[in-house]
């Protein structure tokens, strides 16, 4: 009998911890998927950081998924628990504008290198005859910085200058 009293005990504390966690809006429900989102918006921002060019439709409904688990788990939640994970859609939003912003920065950024890189080539192979090798090794300073960044960057450049990259460097290459 004792015994008994102790199982039906401990249940009713495990069972008052549950309704007064349930209370207070903070379920290990709503907590394990309040990290899921936390852990996938931390995902986002790491990968801008390294490179603003994303499928962001992918990534939009991955979290929209995320917000709606949350959203389904907090349902009878107090605006108090709400607000943990609310800051979570600011900081998304804001790798989105941050990628965003990158990406226009790189694409300007490769069509000035780009746009260097070919009026030097205009300029030189319309004065000279020399062998591809040959001018390639003659870059001038100017175009030769183009060119490593261009090297550096291929995989990030879009498709246009991409191709006008490489257009260039077979021509170069013989």
């Amino acid at each position: 009998m004792q015994r008994t009293n102790a199982i039906l005990l401990g249940l009713g504390v495990g069972l008052f911890m549950v309704v007064s966690c349930d209370q207070s809006g903070n379920t290990e429900q709503q907590e394990q998927r309040v990290d899921e989102l936390e852990n996938f918006v931390d995902s986002v921002e790491t990968a801008v950081n390294r490179e603003a060019n994303h499928n962001w439709t992918v990534l939009d409904r991955r979290y929209n998924q995320l917000v709606a688990n949350v959203e389904s788990s907090y349902q009878n939640a107090s605006q108090d628990a709400r607000e943990e994970w609310n800051d979570l859609e600011e900081r998304y939003e804001e790798a989105k504008v941050e990628a965003r912003t990158k990406t226009a920065k790189m694409e300007e950024d490769a069509e000035r290198h780009m746009s260097n890189v070919e009026a030097w080539w205009e300029s030189t192979t319309a004065n000279t005859q020399r062998s591809g090798q040959r001018t390639l090794d003659d870059i001038e300073e100017g175009a030769k910085d183009s060119w490593e960044w261009l090297e550096k960057n291929t995989e990030k450049l879009g498709d246009n200058v991409r191709s006008r990259y490489e257009k260039i460097k077979a021509d170069l290459e013989g």
